[in-house]
């Protein structure tokens, strides 16, 4: 189970705009259609696409998801079960590939002033949006103006914070000024919220909740709230030959074992989130198929260190050196998770990259029976009540704590409660989930910078933040790297958090459905590819 499709989009970015109001790839992002080719961000080779579809037109695939929309306007949803929708329709300038590289999309190109506070971005040419109109560099400047505009209240507004000015010198080139330079800028710019949108739509409606109007590769045709939603083919899209399919037809099936079965009975051809005790069975079904792998979920453990005795450095490194991570992917997951040491995994481009050292729950016991802790010290582990692979990490936590010699008591609450007390200070020990991150800046500083809006466990770390202002200076990506593998360091040895799991995810489909590529972020884009086999 993926819960954090039901979640805001970042329960951190849920924080960070908490004063304001309430808040909160798929496949290789290719180039225009025929033989275009665009430039990546990097200088790394150009991506192309091949004018001759691989795959065969055709068909209405159905889909299985966990959550309700709920609301359909980019800018203004929260949660994930509305981005995973808004990301078939809606398209931005850039968007992430499998590696969470941010790629060319709506802009062909981009250039980057030498002191990092200019991007100039070349818009590609032959784009409509479904009202049948020509994109124009106006639609960008006008959306994340709206983005930007407080009487939006837009939850991702947080974005668009190191953006002074946005202006289009003709309509086929934006220009974006920084009030300072920003090297997760594009990482920024491929966020669903940063969407471009058409602003008649905006006006005719008042706002976007019930109406889809975009550029992508689906078009919008009907929402039923808690029933599902219907999507056609983009009959214009400016990749020829894409998409394959006809339509999509999305049925909202929340349950776990409901959405499996809708998928073995056939009722469904394509589900997300396969429920883990379900993977080996359906990798042993010949009718099905299974796609998946890491995603950017992120599992740990919070202290508070505020208060005693967890402000004592000690404690909280000799706690997490008798933690055992496999036993908590196990119960929590099915044991279908990767162990994280540093707070990204090893194959992310700026994940940790040190050895995960053999837990040692004796020597944490023996260090702990000789450590001065208050009398009758009974910590609370704060959780989720509505998360089973968060409760169960929770259950096993307790029990390793108990066998280091610390009795605690479990402490699930529902998800606004726990959100008030965990961004509130009110723990002792938290047990958190998140995902969504693209760049390594996304978390890290939002989380464990010392003005970090985010940073519930009261912790900070001057060479920390230099680090992190440095990795936003930086634009080399591999000294970039090098700059967060120093903070990851830094975040180890202090432990305010003990990192725990990155959870595998996992979608099923029939057999018969071709051409879907998992992506790390846990879009949907690559439905874009995808088709039926007749």
């Amino acid at each position: 189970m993926y819960p954090d499709r039901q979640m805001p989009a970042s329960l951190l970015s849920l924080q960070l705009n908490r004063r304001t109001t309430l808040l909160a790839a798929a496949a290789a992002i290719a180039g225009g259609g025929g033989a275009t080719s665009v430039t990546a961000q990097d200088g790394t080779p150009q991506v192309s696409v091949d004018a001759t579809p691989e795959g065969q037109p055709g068909g209405v695939l159905r889909v299985g998801v966990q959550g309700d929309p709920t609301e359909l306007d980019p800018h203004l949803v929260v949660l994930d079960a509305a981005s995973l929708i808004t990301d078939l329709v809606y398209e931005g300038l850039v968007h992430e590939d499998p590696s969470l590289v941010p790629q060319p999309l709506l802009a062909e190109s981009w250039e980057i002033s030498e002191d990092g506070t200019t991007y100039t971005f070349a818009l590609r040419q032959g784009v409509t949006f479904h009202n049948g109109r020509a994109l124009v560099a106006d639609d960008v400047v006008y959306s994340i103006e709206r983005v930007m505009d407080p009487e939006t209240a837009s939850p991702w507004v947080s974005y668009t914070d190191t953006i002074q000015e946005v202006e289009a010198p003709d309509q086929k080139t934006v220009v974006f000024t920084l009030s300072a330079p920003d090297a997760s800028f594009l990482a920024k710019l491929c966020r669903r919220g940063l969407t471009v949108v058409p602003r008649e739509e905006v006006e005719a409606n008042g706002d976007l909740k019930q109406v889809m109007v975009g550029t992508g590769p689906f078009t919008f045709s009907e929402y039923i709230p808690n029933s599902g939603i219907t999507l056609g083919k983009n009959e214009n899209y400016w990749m020829e030959g894409r998409p394959y399919l006809d339509g999509l037809e999305i049925q909202i099936i929340p349950e776990d074992t409901s959405r499996t079965t809708a998928l073995v009975s056939g009722t469904v051809d394509f589900i997300e989130a396969v429920p883990h005790k379900d993977v080996l069975t359906m990798q042993m079904s010949e009718q099905l198929a299974l796609a998946g792998d890491q995603a950017t979920n992120l599992r740990w453990i919070v202290f508070n260190v505020r208060n005693e005795p967890f402000n004592n450095k000690k404690l909280r490194q000799t706690i997490a050196s008798g933690i055992q991570r496999q036993p908590i992917i196990d119960a929590a997951v099915f044991g279908y998770g990767t162990p994280l040491y540093g707070m990204y995994p090893s194959d992310y481009w700026a994940g940790y990259e040190g050895e995960i050292p053999a837990p040692d729950p004796e020597g944490a016991a023996e260090a702990i029976s000789q450590a001065a802790l208050p009398e009758n010290f009974q910590p609370g582990i704060l959780t989720w009540g509505e998360y089973d692979f968060l409760a169960n990490t929770s259950v096993v936590v307790q029990e390793q704590l108990r066998e280091m010699g610390i009795d605690s008591e479990i402490d699930p609450q529902e998800n606004a409660i726990y959100l008030e007390r965990y961004f509130g200070g009110d723990f002792d020990i938290a047990v958190m989930g998140a995902g969504g991150y693209i760049d390594p800046n996304d978390f890290m500083q939002q989380s464990l910078g010392t003005d970090g809006p985010a940073n519930a466990a009261g912790y900070s770390n001057e060479e920390l933040d230099e680090l992190m202002k440095e990795g936003l200076l930086e634009q080399d990506r591999e000294k970039r790297k090098e700059i967060y593998q120093r903070a990851q360091e830094i975040i180890i040895e202090d432990a305010p958090w003990i990192m725990l799991y990155t959870s595998n995810t996992f979608e099923g489909m029939r057999a018969n459905v071709k051409g879907f590529t998992h992506s790390l972020s846990g879009s949907f884009y690559s439905l874009r590819e995808t088709w039926i086999e007749q």
